[in-house]
């Protein structure tokens, strides 16, 4: 009987495991078609009755309302799926698919890899083919993301993995997709021939596997290449290549995405940076008709160039102080940096120095993890500012730094081997007209190796003269030395002090501020508030004081005791400052917050998150206000009850809030009395 029972176990499972292969292989062509034909497959689907559908059908459907472009309907498909009792493979590709939402609609880079971490939970360890498909694909996912962050060194080894993972399991089309990322990455980074392998071994794939999404991808790569290297006639030649195979195949994004570059690059030329006008305008309507905050920046940003060439500086400002804008809320880093060098080197022109230079001073830290195209921008204007200075040390500095990362792009450009893409163009063009871009090719980088002989020479004579013209307009009309001020400098401190403590310690943060501020400095002055807050301070006898500083009309201290301790301080420290208000507006409400540090994160604070403490403090204001309490003081706490459940990194800090409140997973009380979590439906 034993016996039996086992055959019949073996029977089972081997009919078991060509059904799971069979279902698996049935998504992915549900896949593949609603990908292709998102519209089509919504309309079929939608027109069923929703009781009716599978798991896998929410799935579905959740793609194609990422591929529509609705978030709200692709983000609520995809929760189905994770609320219901799918399979494995299913509860991973929902993941994804759920990380890509956040990432592309709603350009939250940070949250889409807590996602991508959670498929890569359910995927690291199976073996069949399909999950060893999805694995890499959300691997490939991994190096997008911490790209568009700007970690380009951390995004590298993820796509290395993928393409190591399609290798082994013989995954063309896995191999492909991985490839063209490397090639993007490389490109990135100036590593030109390692870019030029990866592409080119891509194009073979893609004609090989018939991809035309894969071919436009790869000309789209090749045009950003060429724009590397200088060659803006070739490089317009395959964007343009790109934009027609991106037209035919209706995918309306990366079109936009390609009018971007086309545009960029005809600014490379001043003669053709006219035409630049045409495509970034398009780019731009269309970025707008989509709702794509990203590619309405890079628009912008583009047509701020175009203002610089045609001297319409205020127009140029306007534009790239909307694009820092937008790039900000979306913490976009590589474009937040890009964008704030180009507003530096603006401001530069227009002699604005100190503006200049307070943008150098946010781009500081950032700058080993810069692009080197970047570096080398941020490192010449660094020594045009330290030379308008008189600081000659900094500023030779600097050029030398500037100088070696130009030579550096000289060198790593002579090393492309260029045969490699013209047997892989040879594929999908005739051959005579690749022998023509051959020589083309051959001809640029013999030009430019002549340019990086002179180029030292050309330097040292410019510093030379930028050095000579400078003393002379000191001699002819003497200038007054500037300093930069920092903005926010005891803020700054506040959050490096507490930084360091909260490592060692358990921290509170305390913020005060009266509730009619505004009217309390039009009636009696800013330095009548300034000296309540000084004869507090002096009075403040607190041993578990760490910190402390006013910021925004807010004074906030940092305390390191326990909650109980901190609730009865935060009631005794409120009363004491309002009481030393003038009369009047001691009688009227008089706002605090207080935050228990490790309750609201299970990791060591940064100081980009507690830079977004503000956020909260004004966020749980406008909550309580909403229904105001009968009492003057406002004693509010926001407290957390999950781990992690605001990232406070972000710079849609505010709205993740809202969201965890909504969720439960933060909890505000005002004066002992917890408020419902549809308080956070209340702003509008």
């Amino acid at each position: 009987m034993p016996i039996r029972n086992a055959l019949l176990y073996i029977a089972l499972l081997s009919l078991a495991l060509p059904s799971a292969a069979q279902a698996s292989e049935r998504l992915q062509l549900r896949l593949n078609e609603a990908s292709s034909n998102a519209e089509q497959v919504s309309n079929k689907l939608l027109s069923q009755p929703a009781a009716s559908f599978s798991s896998e059908d929410w799935l579905v459907l959740g793609l194609t309302q990422l591929r529509l472009r609705n978030k709200e309907a692709a983000m609520d498909a995809t929760e189905r799926v994770l609320q219901s009792s799918a399979p494995v493979y299913l509860q991973a590709q929902a993941y994804l698919l759920k990380a890509q939402i956040y990432g592309i609609l709603y350009r939250d880079t940070a949250i889409a890899i807590t996602q991508l971490e959670r498929a890569e939970l359910i995927l690291q360890d199976e073996t069949d083919p399909f999950s060893l498909q999805l694995y890499s694909d959300v691997l490939q996912n991994f190096a997008q993301a911490y790209n568009q962050l700007g970690h380009v060194q951390k995004a590298i080894p993820y796509a290395e993995r993928s393409l190591t993972l399609a290798l082994t399991g013989q995954q063309p089309e896995a191999e492909l997709k991985a490839r063209i990322i490397l090639g993007r990455l490389a490109l990135q980074n100036n590593a030109y021939n390692q870019a030029y392998q990866n592409l080119n071994l891509a194009l073979q794939l893609a004609t090989a596997l018939q991809d035309n999404e894969a071919l436009a991808s790869i000309h789209f790569r090749l045009g950003m290449a060429y724009r590397k290297i200088e060659d803006h006639k070739n490089a317009l030649s395959h964007l343009l290549q790109a934009k027609q195979r991106y037209q035919q195949l209706q995918q309306h994004s990366s079109y936009t995405y390609t009018l971007l570059f086309i545009g960029e690059t005809y600014l490379e030329d001043t003669n053709t940076a006219e035409q630049a006008s045409q495509y970034l305008n398009e780019a731009l309507t269309l970025a707008r008709q989509q709702d794509d905050l990203l590619r309405v920046g890079m628009a912008m940003q583009g047509l701020g160039r175009l203002a610089v060439l045609q001297k319409e500086d205020e127009q140029a400002l306007q534009y790239f102080n909307d694009a820092l804008q937008l790039f900000r809320q979306q913490n976009l880093q590589t474009y937040l940096h890009e964008s704030s060098l180009a507003l530096a080197e603006l401001l530069f022109q227009r002699q604005q120095y100190a503006e200049a230079n307070a943008l150098l001073a946010e781009l500081l830290p950032h700058i080993p993890q810069l692009a080197a195209y970047l570096q080398y921008r941020y490192n010449e204007l660094a020594s045009k500012l330290a030379a308008q200075q008189g600081n000659w040390q900094l500023a030779y500095t600097r050029m030398q730094q500037a100088s070696t990362q130009r030579f550096e792009q000289f060198a790593e450009q002579n090393k492309l081997q260029l045969d490699l893409i013209n047997n892989g163009l040879s594929q999908v063009a005739a051959a005579s007209q690749h022998q023509t871009e051959l020589a083309q090719l051959q001809q640029q980088l013999q030009q430019q190796q002549r340019y990086s002989q002179l180029l030292a020479l050309a330097v040292l004579l410019l510093f030379l003269a930028a050095i000579s013209a400078l003393v002379w307009r000191k001699w002819r009309k003497p200038v007054t030395q500037s300093t930069v001020r920092l903005t926010s400098a005891d803020w700054h401190n506040f959050c490096q002090r507490t930084q360091h403590q909260s490592a060692k310690t358990t921290l509170h943060i305390l913020a005060f501020t009266p509730a009619a501020i505004t009217e309390l400095k039009l009636q009696f002055g800013e330095q009548r508030l300034q000296q309540a807050v000084q004869t507090f301070m002096q009075q403040l006898d607190c041993a578990q004081l760490t910190a402390s500083c006013v910021n925004d009309d807010v004074l906030w201290l940092a305390l390191h005791t326990d909650d109980d301790t901190a609730k009865a301080l935060q009631q005794q420290l409120a009363a004491q400052l309002q009481a030393l208000l003038p009369e009047r507006f001691a009688n009227q409400a008089f706002i605090s917050l207080r935050l228990a540090l490790p309750q609201l994160s299970d990791t060591p604070w940064q100081l980009t998150e507690l830079n977004a403490l503000p956020e909260a403090f004004w966020l749980s204001w406008a909550l309580a206000a909403t229904s105001p309490p009968q009492q003057q003081l406002w004693l509010l706490a926001l407290h957390g009850k999950s781990a992690r459940a605001c990232e406070w990194h972000s710079n849609m800090v505010r709205q993740d809030l809202l969201n965890a409140i909504r969720l439960g997973s933060i909890e505000l009380s005002c004066n002992n009395t917890l408020l419902p979590a549809s308080i956070a439906d209340e702003l509008t």
